[in-house]
């Protein structure tokens, strides 16, 4: 998978943020935001076995075959043990429709979790698991590995974010900053896009808002059908200044 490097900076003059609790005395409180976009380099996958058959022995025996053919591609693609764990087993009963006594089949399912820490093989290994036996996917979630970086990198856009918004506040009422902030606090999310998360009926979500957005590292080349793109990471920073 080819990669392309990319840099982007907002400048920070155009960052718009929100200002909490305004001019109080000679105190005044800002908030200043920041998204980094950067490429994943993790992939956590979650994959599927179900068998059906009218017995149960033979449900779970063709289960297990089919799960040890999945487990045998992570082997191919030289993934650490450490790196697949089996994430639940569920055998289930289905009766017949018309006679709710008898038993039409039995379900037997099985998914085993996956971190891919080479994400250029993610097509590929992705494509011999369903061939292998896996016919469901659960989950598939990109994120990076380096996200205490990427966050220390956001929240110090947000804190320059904050110190401008304030200077630009002070200096539009005919007042100036004086001294050092008076108290800060920082919050930080973001770091992963998920996709569904261990079952079918799983998954999470959420809006994101910023006032600076930094385009970091190279991103990888869409190959085949499957687009990495880029995740967010995002601070948000709550300063406050004394003016006179």
């Amino acid at each position: 998978m080819r990669y392309a490097l990319l840099l982007l900076a907002v400048p920070l003059s155009f960052a718009r943020g929100q200002m909490i609790g305004g001019m109080n005395g000679n105190l005044i409180s800002v908030t200043g935001d920041a998204e980094v976009k950067v490429p994943p380099d993790r992939v956590l996958l979650a994959v599927g076995v179900e068998t059906r058959n009218r017995d149960l022995a033979a449900a779970k025996s063709k289960n297990d075959a089919d799960v040890q053919r999945v487990l045998e591609v992570t082997h191919k693609f030289k993934i650490d043990s450490g790196d697949v764990q089996t994430d639940f087993f569920h055998v289930d009963i289905h009766y017949n429709s018309t006679v709710q006594t008898i038993v039409d089949h039995y379900e037997v399912q099985k998914a085993v979790a996956i971190t891919l820490r080479d994400v250029s093989q993610f097509e590929d290994l992705l494509s011999e698991l369903l061939a292998a036996g896996a016919n469901h996917i659960y989950s598939v979630e990109f994120y990076t590995s380096e996200l205490r970086k990427h966050r220390d990198q956001a929240r110090a856009l947000a804190i320059r974010a904050a110190q401008e918004k304030a200077q630009d506040m002070a200096s539009a009422a005919g007042l100036k900053i004086a001294g050092k902030p008076q108290g800060i606090s920082s919050y930080s999310y973001g770091g992963g896009s998920w996709y569904g998360r261990y079952g079918p009926h799983g998954g999470r979500g959420g809006m994101m808002a910023q006032n600076v957005v930094q385009i970091a590292g190279g991103a990888p080349a869409a190959e085949g059908t499957v687009a990495l793109g880029r995740i967010s990471v995002t601070a948000s920073v709550t300063m406050s200044f004394r003016v006179e």
